[in-house]
């Protein structure tokens, strides 16, 4: 698995709707991963709610949150 700190930037903000995650909640918390083709393909939720989708430990697709 990719650790947090791969894709969580510095200053404790989501990359993908960039709201302030707590500090006493996990930044990103891994749901599910398998190997591809392509590579490890790795699923995670952020402390606010944003998925993101890595392959490789590369982040290549990000889905926000619907704040409605």
């Amino acid at each position: 698995m990719t650790p947090a700190s791969a894709v969580t930037p510095s200053d404790d903000r989501c990359p993908v709707c960039h709201e302030p995650t707590p500090a006493e909640t996990q930044l990103w918390t891994p749901m599910s991963h398998h190997r591809t083709s392509e590579g490890e393909v790795e699923y995670c939720v952020g402390g606010c709610g944003c998925l993101v989708i890595l392959v490789n430990g590369e982040m290549i697709k990000s889905l926000p949150v619907d704040r409605r």
